[in-house]
Formats: structure tokens, sequence, C-alpha cells
């Protein structure tokens, strides 16, 4: 009780703080964060802010072990609020509010009409209308755009629903080029072994819930290094599940149970990613330009009527130029595929970079690109 009571008195004495008068000029761009691993989506931008020295931003964060509480850049102000979240956003008065939480005014977080402009950054590549909610992005008034599927799936529900046009801009991922950055500068850590990285998305789709037993039986015959990777919000849903999961890897010689997602190292490790319907085979593939072996699970189909665009989702579009799709009842005899994928990674590289320049904006300076919008509206 005296835990609960004490952290009250300090979201108490944080919400003072942030709405101080004196504070109000840091508060004309503020970002939010559901939890620490969005730091990685909002990291790039901060840099190419920060670069300029009049710059300061409010950072808001639900997760009370994000690391920017206690290790944050110089002019960026963080604050832990929880229970008083919801009195934070009836109340805020920012230029802009930079978010990468879907579903804006239909969850906890609603728009104000003290905040001028309510901003989105995607933290993946797919597709706005088959595993966000139908009405996920509707209420935004600017959206930063990965690529050009974004703006031709949101100008199409616009005109398909007579929808307040939004500010869609071409900004690009820049997540993607920290991956490519990193990765061509990372030495190995066991470079005589092939490293296997299974990293599935939550929800029905997962691999977790669909053959999950099959393939790691399969991939012990191997001599693989295999590193198993949970989706954060399959820790948070399926606690119970995750534990068992958790067990029954580590009991396996040479497999890994890797939860400490603020890490990317095991991107880099990985000669070949296994996943189904996750967002992680975008970031994978265009950023180390090696082919990923997808499972066939059931489509992550959060909106029912995604059909109703009329337009393929980029992730099933471009599943097959991705690397190789495998259907749940082949997984038993999966292991060939995977040995063919390995010996010839190299000869997707070519592929799999043109895909990136022609798919993603801005390759390579997507952050400045945001950060100029952004800094803009903090000067205006």
């Amino acid at each position: 009780m005296w835990k609960h009571v004490t952290s009250l008195l300090r979201e108490i004495s944080s919400f003072n703080r942030f709405f101080q008068k004196n504070h109000a000029p840091h508060r004309r761009i503020t970002f939010f964060s559901e939890k620490d691993i969005y730091y990685q989506t909002f990291e790039p931008f901060l840099t190419e802010l920060l670069r300029d020295p009049n710059f300061t931003c409010s950072y808001l964060t639900r997760d009370p072990k994000d690391p920017i509480l206690t290790n944050h850049p110089e002019r960026v102000y963080p604050f832990y609020f929880n229970a008083f979240i919801k009195s934070i956003f009836d109340h805020i008065d920012a230029t802009c509010l930079v978010m990468t939480m879907p579903d804006l005014n239909t969850l906890y977080v609603r728009k104000n009409n003290k905040t001028r402009e309510y901003v989105y950054l995607f933290h993946s590549f797919s597709s706005t209308h088959l595993q966000y909610n139908e009405r996920a992005f509707d209420a935004y008034d600017t959206i930063f755009c990965v690529g050009p599927h974004h703006i031709q799936e949101i100008q199409k529900r616009e005109q398909q629903f007579s929808l307040p046009k939004k500010r869609l801009l071409s900004i690009g991922y820049p997540r993607i080029e920290r991956i490519e950055s990193n990765y061509q500068r990372y030495t190995k850590k066991y470079p005589g072994q092939t490293t296997v990285l299974i990293a599935p998305t939550w929800s029905i789709a997962s691999l977790f819930v669909n053959g999950i037993d099959a393939l790691l039986e399969a991939l012990q015959t191997t001599p693989y290094r295999v590193i198993v990777r949970p989706h954060p919000e399959f820790l948070k849903r399926c606690a119970g599940s995750a534990q068992s999961l958790k067990a029954h890897v580590q009991a396996i010689p040479n497999f890994f149970w890797e939860d400490t997602l603020l890490s990317e190292e095991n991107l880099y490790e990985a000669d070949l990613l296994v996943t189904d319907r996750s967002g992680i085979a975008f970031e994978y593939a265009f950023g180390t330009q090696r082919p990923v072996l997808f499972i066939d699970t059931p489509y992550k189909e959060h909106n029912q009527n995604w059909r109703a665009l009329n337009l393929e989702p980029i992730e099933l579009q471009l599943r097959n130029q991705l690397g190789v799709a495998v259907p749940l009842d082949q997984l038993p005899q999966i292991v060939p595929i995977v040995e063919n994928l390995l010996q010839h990674a190299s000869e997707w590289k070519h592929t799999l970079h043109h895909l990136y320049i022609q798919q993603v904006f801005h390759p390579h300076h997507a952050a400045q690109e945001g950060a100029n919008y952004l800094l803009h509206r903090f000067q205006a």
C-alpha cells in the first residue's frame, strides 16, 4: 500500500512540474511512449532534433522501467505517468504531441482543444489496414509515413469514408537505417556457428500459437545456434504460456530464450530470421539484406474489413520477395529449406537492397526529414 501511495505522490509532483508555467517551452514538442522499447523509434528523431542547440522537449512514458527516466539526453525532460495519464492528455497544451500509439480517440488517449497537432510515428513497416484496428489512424492530424503504401492506404480510406484529410509526410523508417549501419559495423560473437533467430508476432497469428513445437523439434536436429525472441505483447498478454515456452526452449542444448528486447544484437548475429506475420521481417531483410523464412500462420487480422479498401497489404504483397514462405504442415520438413536459404543468402542482397530503395522513403536520412518538420513546428 505504501508503495502505491509513494508512487501516486511522485506522479502528483511530476504532474505539477510538467504543467508549471516555466516548463511551457519544453512542452511544445512532447513525445509519449507506452513502453521502453518504443524509444528505439523516437531516438533517431531526437538525435537530429538535439543538433539544434535551442531545441527542448518533454518525453512522457508509461513504463516505470523506461531507461530514459534515469539516463536521458540533455534538453529532453522525461516524466513517468500511469494513474494520471488520462489527466495529462486532457490538459496538455503542446504544439505537437508525437506518439507511436494507434487508436487515438478510441482508447484512453483522446484529443483535446489545447494541443495543436497530434503526430503519429510508425514503429512498423506494415500496412495500415490489416494488422491495425480499422479506425487506428483516423484521428491523427499528421502521420510520418514510412513508404508510398502508407500514403496510398490512408488517402484511399479518407476518400472512401469521407474523412478529414491528414497531413501525410513522406518520411521513411530510421530504424532500418540504424539496423543497416550497426550491422555493417558488427563483429559476430559466434563466428564459428550459424545462428537462427525465431522472432514471431503476437495474437492468433503467432508462431507461438501455431506450430512452434514442430519448428523447435525440426531445428533440434541441426547444429545451429537458435535464439527464440518473443514479442513484448506476447510476454504481457500470455505470461503463463511464455514461461512454459521459455522453460522448454532453455532445456534444449544450444537454444536460447531472449526477452531483453532493448538490444538489437540478435538481429545482427542471426544468419537467418524465422518469423510469421511480424513486421520484424522488413527490418531484418532491409537492414541486413538477408532473406527471411516465413511460416504461413493465420493472418494477423485486427481489421475484419480490410478487404473493403481493395488494396493488398504490403506485408502480403512483398512476402515472397523478402524470402520463402512455408505452410504450417511443412514444418517437420523445414531443415532443407533453412539450409538452402543459408547457402544462398548472398544472392538475395541485390534484390532486397532494390526493394528497400523502392519501398521506403528517404533511405539513410529519414530521421533528418522528420526532425526538420518537428523543428519547424517548434520554432513556429
